[in-house]
């Protein structure tokens, strides 16, 4: 009896001393230093792009190891440090997870999955699909836990719930599931979410206004449709709902452009048939579309492939090698790259999103003042075409 009672003592104490280091380790990693404080209130759109699901699972191992090892052990990820047996794979996903997966881009899925499965025991290479595909979920799912957690312990340390509080409102969720969400710890409640969405538009509104000041922008402008259907249709709101409505991206003018370069609207104005100042015999001549086709000639030889038919020849085998059966993927390195004609530097261009608003027939009045909330009177000093 009191060796079973100096055991109770033992298992006590340690069990007090592990709950201490738990304790220990959720307090290092939901303070202010570790980067993990997102103030949905104050959002901006760096915060968004620059959040990590494989950034956050890596500090969360390195500031909470045990609790780490904790939730992995409860999880089971000890099964994905060796090749599994065929009979105990169907077991690793859950029902109908192979359609989600395959549904997904392969070269990100790939990419993502390398990232969350590079600090495991094996190396992603060493497993098959399916225990990738796995070692990927009990990561996510532990990071899940592990910021439910955190916010339990420090209601500001929650960047996850953010992230997707801000995507299921992209998402269109009911407001209820959002507000449920939030309750169960996975989400911010929808006020939180909307004062994120008012924060990023005010960014993107100082954003535009700034980009159109610097006469450097591109404007690119859509039109869409939107059925705005009542939750319960009534007589007094029985007329159409459909509504149409115009999207405008600003886009900056990359390569070096210079303000100095866009000078020519004089030049052109003076080219211009329309111009009621100008002679026709001051005009230049007209040219079709097929002189676009003298720009970069090419030398005829026979038995050889024009470019057009090596650019097709090029595009199959890259859509069988990618999309086809398993075999042809890994065909994928042999298949060599094209001539290039005439290579331009490839940039990332950040474009800025407007509101959308409702135009009427043949009115431009919209579209001048939304190009004027830029900032640019490029019309008036002639710097633009």
């Amino acid at each position: 009896m009191k060796r079973c009672a100096d055991d109770k003592r033992l298992f006590k104490r340690a069990t007090d001393v592990q709950k201490g280091i738990y304790r220990a380790e959720l307090k290092e990693i939901t303070s202010e230093d570790r980067g993990w404080h997102f103030g949905a209130l104050n959002v901006t759109t760096k915060q968004l792009e620059e959040f990590s699901i494989d950034d956050m699972a890596r500090d969360m191992e390195i500031c909470a190891p045990e609790l780490w090892r904790l939730l992995g052990f409860l999880l089971d990820d000890e099964r994905t440090g060796s090749i599994l047996e065929d009979e105990c794979r169907g077991n690793l996903l859950m029902e109908g997870d192979d359609d989600y997966w395959n549904a997904v881009d392969e070269i990100d899925l790939e990419g993502f999955i390398s990232g969350l499965t590079a600090e495991s025991g094996s190396s992603p290479a060493g497993l098959d699909k399916h225990s990738r595909r796995h070692a990927a979920v009990i990561k996510i799912k532990k990071v899940v836990v592990m910021s439910i957690l955190m916010q339990s312990t420090n209601q500001k340390a929650n960047a996850l719930q953010s992230i997707l509080g801000i995507f299921f409102q992209s998402a269109h969720t009911p407001q209820k599931v959002i507000d449920t969400l939030a309750r169960i710890g996975v989400s911010i409640s929808t006020e939180t979410v909307n004062g994120a969405i008012r924060s990023l538009s005010a960014e993107s509104q100082n954003h535009l206004q700034t980009l159109g000041q610097t006469l450097l922008a591109s404007y690119a402008y859509d039109n869409f449709d939107v059925d705005l259907k009542p939750y319960t249709p009534t007589v007094e709101k029985s007329h159409d709902s459909l509504k149409h409505l115009t999207s405008g991206l600003m886009f900056p003018l990359g390569h070096g452009v210079t303000t100095d370069d866009l000078m020519c609207s004089e030049e052109l104005w003076g080219q211009s048939a329309i111009n009621p100042h100008v002679e026709d015999g001051h005009l230049p001549s007209r040219t079709s579309w097929r002189a676009l086709l003298s720009i970069n000639p090419e030398a005829s030889a026979p038995n050889q492939l024009t470019r057009h038919e090596q650019f097709n020849v090029w595009m199959f085998l890259s859509d069988l090698c990618m999309h086809g059966l398993e075999y042809f993927r890994t065909l994928r390195g042999g298949i060599s790259e094209l001539e290039a004609v005439w290579a331009t530097l490839l940039v990332r261009a950040q474009k800025g999103k407007g509101e959308s608003c409702r135009l009427g027939l043949g009115s431009s009045r919209g579209v001048v003042s939304r190009k004027g909330s830029g900032g640019s009177d490029w019309r008036r000093k002639g710097r633009r075409p």
